[in-house]
């Protein structure tokens, strides 16, 4: 079992209806061959981790190199791992803004406009300190608490995981829908977009 962790940096902006869709394709696609990790966006910059098989990992790693999405790619490092650090999740998400900065131990001095490829790349100790902090069980004090109890409070971890992971989707439908109204662009690809976001909330993912 291997983990990668990458930068990458959008060729153009993303909306908040792509993001959304690239976040349901991960969870779905991740799901169903065993990879876990996690996604952190910011300034139209990607950090993602992933882990998984050696073979599965390794064609995504080709797949996300050749995306013409991306305006450039960077690979940190590829080692292999005893256990999954992202274990919770088929893709942990979330978007980092000066609010989800503020507190952070060891962030003292970098903001949300930091969050770019070049700033990253020449700062390595700077992703270290995100990717622990965004990582469960690091990422709630709650969940920290949570983690050392029995079988009965591990399900409780869960749910809390996965709640938060609903609202963020969530979140991400709404803007989709409020984006698309004010455009005078909504139409029926965004009706089967939040029906789509609403079935995988009803699930569970």
């Amino acid at each position: 079992m291997i983990q990668i962790v990458y930068i990458s940096s959008a060729l153009s902006p993303w909306s908040t209806e792509q993001l959304l869709e690239l976040l349901q394709q991960c969870m779905k696609n991740n799901s169903a061959r065993g990879v876990t990790g996690m996604l952190l966006c910011g300034e139209d910059t990607f950090l993602q981790a992933l882990e998984g098989d050696d073979l599965v990992i390794d064609e995504l790693v080709e797949k996300i190199a050749r995306d013409p999405r991306h305006a450039k790619v960077q690979f940190l490092h590829r080692r292999p791992i005893e256990r999954r650090q992202y274990a919770d999740w088929s893709m942990g998400f979330k978007r980092i803004s000066e609010r989800e900065l503020t507190g952070i131990k060891g962030l003292k001095d970098f903001g949300a406009k930091d969050f770019n490829f070049d700033y990253l790349v020449r700062n390595e100790g700077i992703v270290d300190v995100l990717m622990d902090h965004y990582r469960a069980p690091h990422w709630d004090p709650l969940v920290r608490e949570l983690d050392a109890k029995d079988k009965v409070i591990e399900h409780l971890k869960q749910a809390l995981l996965q709640a938060r992971g609903s609202v963020e989707i969530a979140t991400l439908v709404l803007e989709s829908i409020a984006d698309a109204g004010k455009a005078g662009t909504l139409s029926e690809r965004h009706m089967r977009l939040c029906e789509s976001a609403l079935a995988d909330l009803r699930g569970g993912t």
